[in-house]
């Protein structure tokens, strides 16, 4: 990863953390929308509304104004064309050579920002120059040097505790999850969606007892414990013989699928299909393009891997795909199935499974698939990147990295 994407990361979890912050430090009932109207948090009080921005910028040593000239003028713009609301904006920056402290913008430095020749600010500048009331808005508006983002994990940690998360859950549960629910909610088109309160956060975290895997928990610097703590989880079920289990991956958000995906099915089909007690054939469904789909097929049919793919030539039989493969005895007592696995293409194929239904439903890759029935199936959302961790998470490597 290169170091502006991984700044860029860190700059949503620091984000993500000051909203939890904000969340659990707030009454109980307080509603607080994510990616609000106005700014990236937006707090309702008694007396208003409370606008937060965050500003990671923990590539610059030295804090200058110019750096935060464009959310000036956002929050500016915003008080000009909605004078008529109560709102306090707060910019809320971190640079690592700034100690935590507010800061109270001078009229002069106002000034500076919309005398600004940077032609991508053009367009609130030529707006506000001469016509927004800089005296008034100082008065709705404050900086706010924040802590690191180390610091803020540890206050964050605090207060899961306060709020009665118990602490042994925190680090590789509680967090993580609120982390990944602050990136979920954060994307949802309906600002009622992305609305939430303390008690709601709370509630909701001490139901769950899955550890969230996504692109953000495992940015995290618990990872190593976040991807342990999952293993384990997955462990119960996947030890079990006789489990129906379905894996749905989508091949565009996993970067070494082309060159993993047939050493991932092979193996897992030897670490949890290959005994005689192993009675219930697993079957990969790929979200992929027909061409790429072929040539999984041939690729497992080279590796000596006999697939159930449902086609009477150019036909699919979904009882064919269904079918229980036949067996016969061979050396040392040994067995011979017909196939070892099923290969379906997802396209369209949702009532397939939905009409056979699974044990275990293990979805991996960044996405979502809203036309299936999860109705009594043990759903395992996997949104690791690389097949090393997929198959770390899934027990059948030690190494995830």
């Amino acid at each position: 990863m290169s170091r502006a994407a991984d700044y860029t990361i860190q700059g949503f979890l620091y984000q993500f953390n000051k909203t939890l912050l904000e969340i659990l430090c707030s009454t109980d009932d307080c509603p607080i929308t994510i990616e609000g109207i106005i700014e990236d948090i937006d707090i309702q009080t008694a007396s208003g509304i409370k606008a937060i921005q965050c500003k990671y910028h923990e590539a610059q040593q030295n804090f200058t104004l110019s750096l935060v000239y464009k959310p000036i003028l956002q929050m500016m713009h915003h008080f000009h064309n909605n004078g008529h609301m109560d709102v306090q904006y707060v910019l809320y920056v971190y640079c690592p050579n700034e100690e935590p402290h507010k800061y109270s913008l001078k009229k002069q430095e106002i000034a500076a920002v919309l005398k600004s020749k940077n032609q991508d600010l053009e367009k609130y500048t030529k707006q506000l120059a001469g016509a927004v009331d800089t005296d008034k808005f100082l008065k709705h508006f404050s900086v706010e040097f924040g802590q690191s983002l180390d610091n803020l994990t540890k206050d964050v940690y605090a207060a899961l505790k306060n709020g009665g998360i118990p602490e042994i859950d925190i680090e590789t549960l509680a967090y993580p999850n609120a982390i990944h629910a602050m990136a979920t909610i954060s994307i949802k088109h309906d600002e009622q969606h992305r609305r939430i309160t303390k008690s709601q956060l709370l509630d909701d975290l001490q139901k769950i007892r899955k550890t969230a895997i996504s692109r953000w928990t495992l940015a995290l610097k618990s990872r190593k414990k976040i991807m342990a703590a999952r293993q384990k989880q997955l462990k119960a079920n996947l030890d079990k013989n006789v489990r129906t289990r379905y894996f749905l991956v989508e091949p565009s958000s996993i970067e070494d699928f082309d060159s993993n995906i047939i050493l991932f099915i092979t193996s897992f089909l030897d670490k949890y299909h290959f005994k005689q007690t192993h009675l219930k054939t697993p079957l990969f469904c790929l979200d992929c393009d027909p061409t790429k789909f072929d040539d999984i097929r041939f690729r497992l049919h080279q590796k000596g891997i006999n697939v159930a793919d449902g086609f009477v030539g150019s036909h699919f039989d979904k009882g064919r795909f269904f079918r229980e493969p036949m067996s016969r005895k061979v050396a040392a007592g040994q067995i011979e199935k017909e196939f070892r696995m099923r290969l379906l293409r997802y396209d369209s194929n949702e009532e397939i499974l939905n009409q056979y239904k699974c044990d275990d439903l293990f979805i991996i890759g960044d996405c979502q698939y809203d036309g299936l029935d999860l109705t009594d199936v043990d759903v395992e959302h996997v949104e690791a990147h690389s097949f090393v961790e997929i198959k770390y998470l899934l027990g059948v490597s030690n190494v995830y990295e």
